[in-house]
């Protein structure tokens, strides 16, 4: 399948003509895999020192674009705004906008958005004022620019300003406080990621895991080209654009990387979370809390609860209070899965009202009580799950926790009344036998024991523990040769039972 790049990310460095030329050509051959609503970002250090890169790229582009009357391109010039270079940067703009006049002119007689659209990112200083921000954003403005601002936690006092915001098309906000144009390139694509994780949600398309639309990051510095923003700060380079015989082979290597090792939802997932303090509308917050909530979900559904756990807090903390039960209940589930079963409680009884009455919600609490060894609120939450109408396989988990909850408290009676429902509903569980087994033995019930034991070792001919349990029974009836025969088959399986040893050699001494 060939690729459509949504994104190329072009770093500029120190002006150098063969490093350039390279970056162009690689730029020609990259044009046949754009689509209507690729983008390219310009990204320089310096605007004015940069220019004669940025002219010769925005050459190369308008070229392509005369000869492919289907194409459009969206070019993002990214570079920073120290004061003393405002004027500097003006004109180069003002170049800029002549150089693509056709195809401004092109859109207005066809009535359509042209097929070249500048969008200039402007990336301050914590020296610059917004008046100053405010008279380039009118140039840009009146030159039929779309301008946007980059901030981070230096300059986001930026944001405050109204009259500074209403000249922006859009805001990126960076994470830390670093202006250097490699973290300024990571942070526009977390941005990108965001937006895209955002989109999927809004659009309903949960295909979270799958890998971000196909991108590009190319280095003039160095002249090496990265498939994604993980490569990149890993420098984990796709190729030398000049190392390659021919830019089939850039491809080539492309498809060759195996995206399936990467945890793309984990990339999702990290960039999300590594933003949530990051200044967001409330609709945003909103909407940014029912992503987590679905990563939770997700990483709840392949096991991994710790993940999931993380995901569902930071829902909480972001998604309305009308909204938050499922999280709550989610939360709950997670907590009980790796074993916080207090915490786990906590959030169940969060949402005690909302759930009240349905069995799982029962039973996941009663499944807490009964690992925190309160047997009888577990019995109380169990009892409750089955009066609500429960699933065949839930029922009978149900009643072999309420039987070992009555064994646990010495209800030995009450135990069997449970577990022989269980077993009439179920059928062959070993679980139901060898519980059922302890309960006979402790009412002295020996041969209803051994039957039920007799037959747990049928499903599971391995169980150690069952065999030793047999053993118990024959030396209690007083067929001492078969407890024999029984605790050394216990002791085959598992040499490490030590009480079933012990009591193998007192019988072999009587």
């Amino acid at each position: 399948m060939i690729p459509a790049f949504n994104k190329i990310y072009i770093i500029l460095g120190k002006h150098d003509n063969e490093n350039l030329e390279w970056v162009l050509r690689t730029l020609s051959f990259l044009y046949s895999y754009v689509n209507l609503t690729s983008n390219i970002y310009l990204v320089s250090e310096n605007l004015p020192d940069s220019m004669p890169q940025v002219e010769r790229i925005q050459k190369n582009i308008n070229e392509f674009l005369s000869e492919n009357l289907f194409a459009r391109l969206y070019v993002h010039i990214v570079h920073p705004t120290p004061q003393p270079a405002m004027n500097g940067i003006t004109l180069c703009y003002q170049y800029l906008k002549q150089s693509t006049d056709k195809f401004d002119q092109e859109g207005y007689i066809h009535q359509e958005l042209p097929r070249l659209i500048s969008l200039p990112v402007l990336v301050p200083d914590d020296e610059c004022k917004p008046t100053q921000l405010i008279d380039l954003l009118n140039v840009l403005k009146n030159s039929f620019l779309l301008p946007s601002l980059y901030l981070n936690k230096d300059t986001l006092n930026l944001a405050k300003d109204e009259k500074l915001l209403s000249l922006t098309d859009k805001v990126y906000y960076g994470i830390g406080n670093s202006r250097k144009m490699t973290d300024v390139v990571y942070n526009l694509f977390c941005q990108d990621i965001i937006d895209d994780s955002l989109d999927k949600l809004e659009n309903n398309d949960l295909s979270m895991t799958d890998p971000c639309p196909d991108s590009l990051i190319i280095s003039a510095q160095n002249c090496n080209v990265y498939s994604c923003m993980e490569a990149f700060l890993k420098n984990e380079s796709l190729a030398k654009i000049y190392g390659i015989h021919s830019l089939e082979e850039l491809l080539a290597h492309y498809y060759k990387q195996d995206k399936s090792k990467r945890d793309c939802l984990g990339c999702r997932e990290k960039v999300i979370g590594s933003s949530v303090d990051l200044p967001k509308s409330l609709d945003t917050n909103q909407k940014t809390g029912a992503l987590l909530y679905h990563f939770g979900m997700l990483r709840q559904e392949s096991e991994d609860d710790f993940q999931a756990v993380k995901n569902f807090k930071q829902s909480l903390e972001l998604s309305p209070i009308e909204e938050t039960d499922p999280i709550y209940f989610r939360l709950g589930l997670g907590y009980t899965k790796i074993g916080q079963y207090d915490q786990a409680l906590k959030a169940f009884n969060s949402v005690e009202l909302g759930y009240q009455g349905q069995y799982f919600f029962h039973f996941y609490k009663g499944l807490c009580y009964f690992e925190t060894g309160d047997y009888v609120t577990a019995l109380e939450e169990f009892s409750k799950a089955l009066q609500s109408e429960t699933q065949h396989d839930d029922r009978i988990r149900i009643l072999i926790y309420m039987g070992t909850c009555f064994n646990n408290l010495g209800n030995y009676e009450q135990a069997v009344g449970e577990l022989e429902k269980a077993k009439e509903t179920a059928g062959h569980v070993k679980e139901i036998y060898n519980t059922l087994g302890f309960s006979y033995f402790m009412i002295k019930d020996y041969d209803k024991s051994i039957e039920n034991l007799k037959m747990a070792v049928e499903i599971d001919p391995f169980s150690a523990i069952d065999y030793a349990s047999l053993g118990s029974n024959y030396r209690e009836k007083g067929d001492l040769n078969t407890a024999i025969g029984m605790y050394e088959k216990a002791l085959a399986l598992d040499p490490g039972m030590t009480s079933v040893r012990e009591n193998l050699e007192r019988l072999k001494k009587l």
